[in-house]
């Protein structure tokens, strides 16, 4: 555990995004590479479900937007429909608190991985942030915000995770401020109950040294994972060189959300040798283009001759399996057929 939150703290950030995860972005077992992301402030993220005083699920009953609009400042407002349907669907759990309500609008995943997206507002319609706040953040920054405490949990889950997470301001014509979290298992997950809690919305001073209390409150919102098996696990078994180790593909896991790597490095040297990131990992479409994928995060296990890797990413926008022609590890270069 100490070498796996070693090699997440040596993940590399620009000073802007540790000024956003500073203290509260980091869970208990690592953090994942967080990417800049572009917030398509236009798009429109709608509330799921009428406002509630109490703990409720919304079924899908016209009352929800739909998965692909909540995700379009996500991934994007061209994002297939189809294939964010498949994979996600909307939830409308929410949860009051002192006035301000916190509604879990949808959700996307699959085997390892999954996002929420969640709106926050007031109840009786006033801004939540003030002008000043959202002028703090640009088209491509988070807002300055963090809750004092947060955890998600899946019912009867063993295994770790890491994620990342961030506030934005879809729609500037509303009151209302979203949130999304983006996280990964190291263990595919099974359908059953999610519980997430909140607590005490925070707003950052300039410098991000210090925390002013926005709204406070204890938010618990329970709703169920159940996805759709979109991932599809590739040939693996392949042997390659890095930096002149030999190295085993033990398993290559792709969905149009994520991506997952295992390989072993048969090493016995220096235990902090750093195994993640010096892995080329990329993805070729089959219109030519190819998607780097460096940024991935990752970690590693020591073993007694050998180094246990995994790398994972959830992509900054979905794409249908059709369009993907291959996914380049290492030298390894392994297609992706229909």
């Amino acid at each position: 555990m100490k070498h796996y939150k070693d090699t997440m703290d040596n993940l590399r950030f620009t000073p802007e995004q540790k000024a956003h995860m500073v203290d509260r972005l980091m869970e208990a077992a690592g953090s994942s590479h967080r990417r800049p992301h572009t917030f398509r402030r236009g798009a429109a993220v709608g509330v799921a479900a009428a406002l509630a005083l109490s703990v409720g699920v919304a079924g899908a009953t016209g009352v929800l937007e739909d998965v692909g609009k909540s995700f379009s400042a996500i991934f994007g407002a061209s994002a297939q429909t189809e294939v964010i349907d498949q994979i996600g669907y909307p939830v409308g759990a929410s949860a009051t608190a002192n006035g301000v309500t916190i509604t879990a609008d949808a959700i996307v995943g699959d085997t390892y991985s999954y996002a929420v997206v969640y709106t926050i507002q007031r109840e009786d319609g006033e801004a939540l942030v003030s002008n000043d706040v959202l002028a703090r953040a640009s088209d491509t920054a988070a807002l300055p915000l963090t809750f004092q405490s947060q955890d998600t949990t899946p019912r009867d889950y063993k295994g770790g995770s890491h994620a990342r997470h961030w506030f934005y301001d879809a729609d500037p014509a509303d009151t209302a401020i979203q949130f999304v979290e983006l996280r990964t298992q190291d263990i595919p997950l099974e359908p059953g109950a999610l519980t997430v809690q909140f607590q005490d919305l925070e707003l950052y001073n300039q410098d991000y040294t210090a925390r002013t209390t926005l709204a406070e409150g204890s938010w618990t919102l329970n709703f169920q994972l159940d996805f759709e098996n979109s991932s599809r696990v590739l040939p693996c078994g392949q042997t390659f060189q890095l930096n002149g180790t030999p190295v085993t593909l033990n398993s290559v896991t792709l969905s149009p959300l994520s991506l997952q790597v295992d390989y072993t490095v048969h090493w016995a040297g220096d235990p902090s040798t750093d195994w993640i990131h010096s892995l080329p990992l990329s993805i070729t479409y089959t219109d030519g283009t190819t998607l780097d994928l460096s940024y991935a995060g990752g970690f590693s296990t020591p073993e007694e001759d050998s180094v246990s890797c995994r790398r994972d990413v959830i992509f900054d926008s979905i794409r249908p399996l059709e369009e993907v022609a291959s996914v380049t590890v290492g030298d390894v270069v392994i297609p992706v057929t229909p």
